[in-house]
């Protein structure tokens, strides 16, 4: 169960980075003599993305905490939001070494959660690159 749980977390979340992409690239200054600002509204965009997602995260494990069904956090963990988006964020960004300790089948959630963050970082790393790219040889064409 917990496996399938995560296997859809992350593909909502796959779904969710699309749109959240989409969004990005619509509200980017379009290149004509603005390249530096649609690089950096690429990166604000996906900061502000990715932090959503994180938080996203730290909400279903609230849920999930708050069952009992799926396992515990221990080690330093109080209950906290602040703990559950430092879990969730560093699960996202890393390989999930936290202060923290997942017990029962909430690890399979997470491991699938630092699948999920591995899979999108680079996905928006790929993004930004092509837009960085793209706004370099428009500068070299002037």
């Amino acid at each position: 169960m917990a496996l399938l749980t995560g296997f859809i977390l992350v593909a909502m979340l796959g779904i969710a980075h699309h749109f959240g992409i989409l969004c990005v690239h619509n509200c980017m200054p379009r290149l004509k003599h603005q390249t530096h600002r649609a690089v950096l509204t690429a990166f604000l965009g996906l900061l502000i993305l990715h932090t959503l997602e994180i938080c996203a995260w730290a909400a279903a494990y609230a849920v999930m905490l708050d069952g009992e069904w799926f396992g515990t956090l221990g080690g330093v963990y109080t209950g906290s939001a602040e703990d559950l988006i430092y879990f969730s964020g560093m699960n996202f960004v890393t390989l999930g070494f936290t202060q923290l300790t997942a017990d029962g089948p909430i690890r399979i959630i997470s491991m699938m959660q630092s699948l999920g963050g591995f899979m999108i970082l680079t996905w928006s790393a790929t993004f930004i690159y092509s837009v960085w790219q793209d706004a370099v040889k428009k500068r070299s064409q002037e």
